[in-house]
């Protein structure tokens, strides 16, 4: 019998059975009966009696998954239904934890017991910077509104009883962040991309639950509170008003807190909350982080977040809204990590790595979790090689080399997956040559195939035309969108890729790197006079602005990419971009003395 039950759920299968599960449960509206009968004697069967008067604040959020295919599981009569309110007892969650090995699995929520010296994410679990005072409030216009209450750090909480006032000037920074903060995410202008399809729908739910006085998980409060976060920080550069920086320092620490709660329990089973809210509040981290100029904190979620993709979103079935927003992490992703300087054997990667070669279900990953160098040998050739639906979705840094129908990089940013693929080869290129020259790492190829492959990089580079994608990029307009902002957009990539493997790779002489410089400068200017607002939009603008402005030598053509910035800057109200400019202008200074890059300036800055 007991073979009989073992082997109706192979081990490699059994998240994704329960995956299966929780799909079902989701598509179920609040009101309804639930009834789940699959696995072996309906373990897995659940009657439950919803509350008469029950309103889900957020039922509408998220896509209806298909469902679910018959995976051979037997299925059950009533005869052992049972009545449950929703949760596992403590003995049934341990016989599940052992049968599912679900230590491996949840490396999270462990982190508060770990030894000091364990490679844990620090900055969301330090709970010297974490913990705070249970209640405080903001001196602001109306502070008699403005009341916030401390959620009490309990790892085991899976739900929170919502402020019983909506926190002051909410719907304004809610409009802010529609119309003004939203343009540095995607450079179109239409309401078809993932901020207005999920983050938007999912915070105006989120503040209504507020108003009503119901439950939200922490994984909601924590993307609702991060938003207020960004849009309070805009507010404080555009106007110079201190209130308004107070209340977005006071919007992060709330976002913080309710992130760090929602990791302990993120890898739960059952699962505490959806894993579509899960990484909305990871993504909504990492953008507070990046444009608050917190770097550290921004690598800190970037891989909290890749550690719980990998872990729980590669081996399900991929809604459209999951692919959405896995390609809003990879793409910011991808161009955060063309500019570190971080250590690839650093402790938190290492961690990041452990636990994901420890879950057994790497064989999920199309990728590696390390960033290393694939091995090719006909580089065009296999770039015409078509990707497969499974291969592509779970490529998650683009490692593999080929060409995916699927991917949805030209529809969400008006970007070909081929310009990222390329970025992430050039990205693996430069940590390979770091491995060797600085860490003393052992190199996986020999010079002669390093030197091969980074000339294979080089030619695909710049054989690369952007008018070639141009139709690929128009199915992805709509009226409010630009063509010539677009396509002057992806030309100002192209050459800032090139100079960037140039930099990165051959490290080659600013001299020889002018005359893409100035074709990045003109490309982005002519995006400014297309549409004004086009320039603070999206990594696709300012990635290249950063990129050729450290290589830029004549003193016109710097000035051009300083007024860039403060226009930048001025429009969106964000640190990052005047901090940028400083880092730039530091490159400049430390040039004209000796022959320093942003590479050197960056290191320096992290010693």
């Amino acid at each position: 019998m007991s073979e009989w039950l073992t082997s109706s759920v192979p081990p490699k299968l059994a998240y994704h059975y329960l995956d299966e599960i929780d799909e079902q449960c989701e598509n179920l509206r609040g009101f309804h009966d639930v009834r789940i009968d699959r696995g072996p004697f309906g373990v897995f069967r659940l009657i439950q009696h919803s509350p008469q008067h029950f309103i889900d604040p957020v039922s509408e959020f998220g896509a209806q998954q298909n469902p679910a295919p018959d995976l051979g599981l037997l299925l059950y009569d009533d005869t052992f239904a049972v009545e449950s309110d929703g949760r596992l007892s403590p003995t049934t969650q341990a016989l599940t934890n052992a049968a599912f090995d679900q230590s491996d699995l949840a490396p999270s929520a462990g982190y508060c017991s770990l030894p000091p010296d364990s490679s844990r994410i620090t900055e969301i679990f330090d709970s010297e910077s974490m913990d705070g005072p249970p209640g405080f409030s903001v001196p602001l216009k109306a502070p008699d509104t403005y009341l916030f209450r401390f959620v009490s750090p309990n790892p085991h909480a899976s739900v929170i009883a919502a402020s019983s006032n909506i926190p002051a000037n909410a719907v304004f920074l809610l409009s802010h962040y529609s119309t003004t903060v939203i343009n540095l995410f995607t450079p179109f202008r239409h309401t078809k991309t993932p901020w207005h399809i999920l983050f938007i729908p999912h915070v105006k739910s989120c503040l209504a639950a507020i108003a009503m006085r119901e439950e939200l998980d922490h994984a909601s409060l924590c993307t609702f509170y991060g938003t207020l976060a960004l849009s309070a920080f805009s507010m404080h550069g555009i106007s110079q008003s201190g209130s308004w920086l107070e209340e977005g320092k006071a919007y992060k620490d709330q976002a913080r807190q309710h992130v760090r709660i929602m990791l302990s329990t993120a890898y739960n089973i059952p699962k505490v909350s959806k894993y579509k809210c899960i990484l909305m509040a990871l993504i909504t981290m990492v953008q507070v982080s990046l444009f608050s100029g917190n770097r550290d904190q921004t690598e800190c979620y970037f891989l909290e977040a890749e550690k719980f993709i990998r872990l729980r979103g590669l081996h399900r079935r991929k809604s459209r809204k999951v692919r959405l927003l896995h390609h809003c992490y990879v793409f910011e992703r991808l161009f955060y990590e063309s500019t570190s300087v971080a250590k690839t054997n650093s402790d938190q990667r290492t961690h990041v790595i452990k636990a994901v070669e420890s879950s057994r279900i790497l064989v999920y990953g199309q990728d590696s979790p390390s960033f290393r160098l694939p091995c090719f040998h006909d580089l065009d050739k296999e770039m015409e090689r078509p990707k497969g639906q499974e291969e592509g979705e779970n490529d998650l840094h683009l490692e593999q080399i080929g060409d995916f129908p699927g991917t949805l990089y030209p529809e969400v940013f008006g970007v070909p997956e081929l310009y990222m693929l390329l970025l992430s080869l050039v990205i693996r290129l430069g940590k390979e040559k770091d491995g060797v020259e600085e860490f003393g790492m052992r190199t996986t190829s020999s010079l002669k195939d390093f030197m091969a492959q980074a000339k294979a990089v080089e030619r695909s580079i710049l054989r690369m035309h952007p008018a070639r994608y141009t139709a690929i990029i128009q199915r992805s307009l709509r009226h409010h969108d630009n063509q010539e902002v677009m396509d002057n957009m992806l030309t100002a990539l192209h050459n800032a890729l090139a100079i960037y493997f140039y930099r990165r790779v051959y490290d080659l002489d600013s001299t020889l790197l002018q005359q893409r410089v100035v074709a990045v400068r003109d490309c982005l200017l002519r995006c400014e006079k297309a549409d004004p607002d086009a320039v603070c939009g999206s990594a696709g603008f300012i990635w290249p602005a950063f990129i050729a402005a450290c290589e830029a030598e004549d003193a016109e053509v710097q000035a051009s990419f300083s007024d860039m910035f403060i226009k930048v800057a001025q429009k969106s109200g964000l640190s990052t971009f005047a901090d940028t400019l400083t880092d730039i202008h530091q490159v400049w200074s430390d040039k004209s003395n000796a022959n320093v890059t942003w590479l050197d300036v960056m290191r320096k800055k992290t010693i």
